[in-house]
């Protein structure tokens, strides 16, 4: 019912997947240029960015339910913004797929996945509106860089196992 798979992106969807963050370095970068001393203390701007992209990249190993839904519907979103803005500014096409066969998390890995949810959910709204805004892109950019082949193939050969046994783990220590 609630099987909506993530499973493709097109070089539009990569496009506006590495937006985001270029966007935030650039701005990061433009604003220090004159104090550049700052950038260590400042830095920590990107966390939230950085948090939202990981939880992203994660989200899209798991291909149904609601988690599996939204990152359909976000892939689905950031291919056709992305596949419109290179159309309408370069005349180029974008129908070369980046990524077909994803590995996915198993059960045991769902379980993780469902505590980090739970966990973002209960630290939402003590979290700066600032930073929310930027959690929140940053998971936009993550669903749609983990499909990719670079992030996605390191989430894919790294992270999904991990997860994977840590889920094991858990349900092991339980049973």
């Amino acid at each position: 019912m609630w099987n909506v798979p993530a499973t493709s992106l097109t070089m539009g969807g990569l496009l506006v997947g590495l937006a985001i963050p270029v966007w935030h370095v650039t701005r990061f970068g433009g604003a220090h240029i004159k104090n550049h001393k700052a950038i260590v203390r400042d830095s920590t701007e990107f966390i939230p960015l950085v948090a939202g992209m990981a939880y992203g990249g994660l989200a899209t190993a798991t291909t149904s339910g609601l988690i599996g839904a939204f990152t359909g519907f976000v892939t689905f979103l950031g291919n056709g913004a992305g596949s419109f803005a290179m159309w309408g500014l370069t005349g180029g096409t974008t129908t070369l797929n980046t990524r077909a066969n994803p590995l996915e998390l198993d059960g045991a890995g769902n379980i993780i996945l469902l505590l980090i949810t739970v966990a973002v959910i209960a630290a939402w709204k003590p979290i700066p509106q600032e930073a929310r805004s930027r959690m929140r892109v940053g998971m936009f950019s993550g669903i749609l860089l983990g499909l990719s082949a670079t992030l996605g193939g390191v989430v894919a050969a790294t992270i999904i196992p991990a997860v994977n046994n840590a889920g094991a783990a858990l349900v092991d220590a339980i049973n």
